[in-house]
């Protein structure tokens, strides 16, 4: 478990929040199908969302430069700023992080959200000593179409990550044949899951981590994210 220190720099404008497992794309698949995907749905609470409170609309010209005057904010004008130029957007947080010195925040695309027509930059922060309000920004895809973002739409998410602990590690190739054979015949396997398929069943095989036969075959790390926003500190000062 990492705790991470959030403090309101400007009042008014992000959001923080944990990220919910739910998107509009799922719900609108066939029976929610969707969420039987359990790599999808265990990922898209991967992080907190900073949101903001109304919605935000720009238009992009199509032209990549220095200047600032071929992106327009068209609403929400509070939250959004265009003078970063080169067909890019900025996002004006209000928020300021700080974690331990081992713990960096990554700030991402929000997991299986997906913006027609622009995407957030991926970006790292070294939370231990920044001390400026959290940039968040978004790369313009679609020319001469207006895109809003909203109200309530997560526009980032951001996560804890330990950089030492994944420097230098290495792929190693090996051949197929070294590696454990299955308890189970992978053909009659293979089988089952062609019928399965078949007739739109989803087996559960990989989300209870057994074979074809209920056989526990591994364990997952965790089967939910569950991650918490603490706002006591906040709730007490507004009380005073």
């Amino acid at each position: 478990m990492h705790n991470i220190e959030a403090y309101t720099i400007r009042e008014g404008l992000g959001q923080l929040s944990s990220l919910s497992a739910k998107r509009d794309w799922m719900d609108n698949t066939y029976d929610a199908h969707a969420y039987k995907c359990f790599p999808v749905s265990l990922t898209n609470q991967l992080g907190w969302g900073i949101s903001f409170p109304e919605d935000i609309s720009f238009i992009w010209d199509g032209i990549s430069d220095s200047t600032p005057e071929h992106v327009k904010v068209l609403s929400g004008e509070k939250y959004a700023y265009a003078g970063r130029a080169n067909g890019t957007i900025s996002f004006n947080t209000g928020l300021m992080f700080k974690t331990d010195e081992n713990l960096s925040l990554i700030s991402m695309p929000v997991p299986n959200l997906f913006i027609d027509g622009a995407t957030p930059f991926t970006t790292l922060i070294s939370t231990s000593f920044f001390r400026g309000e959290l940039p968040a920004a978004w790369m313009i895809t679609k020319a001469n179409e207006v895109i809003t973002i909203k109200a309530g739409t997560p526009i980032i998410a951001i996560m804890t990550i330990d950089l030492n602990s994944i420097n230098n590690s290495e792929i190693t190739f090996k051949p197929i044949s070294s590696l454990p054979q299955p308890s189970f015949d992978p053909n009659e396997y293979s089988n089952v899951i062609y019928e399965l398929n078949r007739t739109a069943t989803w087996s559960n095989f990989y989300r209870d981590a057994v074979d074809h036969l209920k056989r526990k075959i591994g364990s997952h790390q965790i089967k939910a994210i569950r991650l918490k926003v603490n706002n006591d500190i906040m709730e007490q000062g507004d009380n005073k």
